[in-house]
Formats: C-alpha cells, structure tokens, sequence
C-alpha cells in the first residue's frame, strides 16, 4: 500500500517494519514450495527463550545521557498456538496483580492469558496459558474492521480480591472502546468523544485507537495513533472518555509534542503511580528503516491554558545505534517502578513478539548512578 501524503511533507508509514532473520525465512520459503501453509513454522509448544536487545557494546541497560530506565530483563515468545488460536501480533498488555496474569490482545480480536517467570526480581521466562477471541454483544467472535483490538488497560487486578477483573480496549479500524470480562465476553461500550467514533477524523483507517490507559481521577483516556487530520502532525492528545467536544470540558484534554522523531506514533499508554501517563511511541518511515523506540512521561496537571503539556522523554531506543528492536506497541505496569512492554511481530516470520521488563529510575536513584 502506498504511504499517505501529508500537509506537512510527512509521510504515514502503512505497512510494518521487517526485520531479517534469514535461516527462518530459508525455513518459511522451503515449506511453501511444498505448499504447506506459513503456520507450519510455528512451535508446537508455547515457549519463551532470552532474547537481549542492549547493543554489543553495552551491558549496564542505562545510556549516560537521556536515559531514565533500567533493563531487568527480555525474552522473545515463540510463535505457537494454543486452542487452535495462534499467539501472535500482541498489541496491548495489562498485568493483574491479584492473579498473577498478564493479559494481552492481538490486533485480530484475541485475548490472551500469560503467566511469567522471574528470577532475582528479573524476567526469565512467559508462557500462554489460555486464549480467546473477544466477541460482540450476542457471543459471537468479532470479525473483519470490529476485531482490531490494539489497546488494553485494567479495572480491578490490583485490589486483593480475586475473580472480579474487567479489561478495557480500545480499537482501531472500527474506532471505538469497549469493557470485556478476562474470558472476551463483552460486558458495556464505554462513551468516547464524538470524533474519536468517526474513521473520517483520523488521517488513515489504521491509525485510529491505538491504545488506552485507566487513570483514578480522569477515567479511561485514550489517543489516536497519529494526530486527527486536523491537527498537527507533530502534536499528539490524550483524551478522556467524559470529553464531550465543549468548551465547558477541555480539560478532559491534554495536548504534547510528539518525539522529533519522524513519524512517531503513540502505540502504548500507561498511567503512572503519581497521576502522570506513561507514552510508548514508536517511530519508522519504511521497512528498512532502522526503529525508534521512545518511553516518554507527559504531566497532566502542568498544562498551559490551550492544555499544551510538559512531556519529558525518560527513554529513547534507536535501532541505528545498534539496539535489537521490533514493532513495540503494549505498556503495562507491573508492580513499584517496574513496568512491561512488548512487540507486535505482525503474524510474520521474520518478526517477534518481545516482551521487555524494566524500571524507571526516580531522580535520587539516577543522580546515585551517574555519581558512580
């Protein structure tokens, strides 16, 4: 599909990145020649295997400079399936502290359940333990534009009680949020603004809801993956779901620039312990462009009167400075400082679904580290 022109000299990227694995691809191509189908590369067992992505001349996971996180661990899941459903092209995750669940979605409508090992507080190993297709309102799984689920956030995982967890997410080409129970049923539609329901308002039927995050005092919120078509490209909103396109309720927005990389898209978003949003964007022109990978931290409560808000970028993965990076498209937290994210490897052969564990170093802890 050819990229989308835009006022600014932009281009809108439609296609995801690639990324060479050559014996899997020999591997993929023999098995077609046989005319044995694609998902025959994939595992017969769910299984996760280390998988770093700190540059060769690196180890400590910190970069001197701009970087305010620690990596505690990464592993890459093998593609399988379970239930007959294929694990692939994980999008959003929400981590349930009262099951010890992580939850993700792929953008083809499924709900997955993991369960996670760790050793000396760091990530070893994920496995899938259940799988679901999210259905509509008469049980049916979704299908064709209603199933491209992209975000997931979490009401109840951190309450002590077991049982009573309900997952949020949001979708793309059908733009629109939803309330799910853990096994896909769906329980409510959760009010978003007007334009946000309109496809005609985004600058690409792909490049609509993104993701989504839970926050205790504003609610659900929400963002485009790119800016609406009329606003600028460079300037990203997070948008509560209360928002009702009036003067009365603008604070229900809030407005940051996007990362001077080019292209860049919010893909996650995670609600902070202290009220602030956590942005995972992601950028890439093409499929040969090396990736860029930002964790950015935008403070609601310190807007200007136009809601124009601090943003601070708190991490920045460039794949030409040689980190081992993928399509990163879900946030989640995990517990404290400590917070998830992982890859959607688009159901293609030459990507992978990598789930990163890190921590985000407060200003003592960093101050301590560069003093040493």
């Amino acid at each position: 599909m050819p990229n989308l022109k835009l006022n600014d000299k932009n281009t809108i990227p439609t296609s995801k990145p690639l990324y060479r694995s050559m014996q899997r691809l020999f591997l993929c191509l023999l098995l077609s020649v046989f005319s044995v189908s694609l998902t025959s590369c994939a595992y017969s067992k769910t299984s996760s295997y280390d998988f770093p992505i700190l540059p060769k001349n690196r180890s400590d996971g910190i970069t001197e400079n701009f970087m305010q996180i620690k990596l505690l661990g990464s592993i890459a899941l093998n593609q399988s399936r379970i239930n007959s459903i294929p694990i692939s092209e994980f999008s959003g995750l929400a981590w349930d502290t009262d099951e010890q669940i992580l939850y993700a979605i792929s953008d083809e409508g499924r709900l997955y359940h993991l369960k996670l090992g760790f050793d000396s507080n760091k990530l070893t190993s994920m496995e899938v333990v259940y799988a679901t297709p999210l259905n509509d309102i008469i049980g049916s799984k979704l299908k064709g534009k209603y199933s491209d689920s992209e975000g997931l956030s979490i009401i109840n995982g951190n309450n002590k009680i077991k049982g009573d967890t309900q997952l949020i997410v949001s979708f793309e080409n059908k733009p629109r949020v939803a309330k799910y129970s853990t096994k896909g049923k769906l329980l409510a539609k959760v009010k978003i603004p007007k334009k946000l329901r309109k496809r005609k308002s985004y600058r690409h039927k792909n490049k609509a809801l993104e993701s989504v995050t839970i926050h205790p005092k504003y609610g659900v919120i929400t963002a485009a993956e790119y800016p609406l078509k009329k606003n600028h490209m460079k300037k990203h909103t997070l948008y509560a779901t209360s928002y009702s396109d009036t003067k009365k309720s603008a604070k229900k927005v809030w407005h940051f620039a996007a990362s001077h990389a080019t292209n860049s898209a919010v893909t996650g978003l995670e609600t902070l312990p202290d009220g602030n949003i956590l942005v995972l964007e992601r950028a890439y022109q093409n499929p040969i462009t090396p990736i860029i990978i930002n964790l950015r931290r935008v403070y609601l409560d310190n807007c200007n009167k136009k809601q124009h808000c601090k943003v601070e970028t708190i991490a920045n993965f460039n794949g030409i400075d040689g980190w081992i990076l993928d399509n990163f498209e879900g946030v989640t937290h995990l517990r404290e400082n400590q917070y998830l994210m992982v890859s959607d490897d688009n159901n293609n052969p030459l990507q992978k679904t990598i789930l990163v564990h890190f921590e985000i170093i407060n200003s003592n802890q960093l101050s301590q580290k560069n003093n040493n």
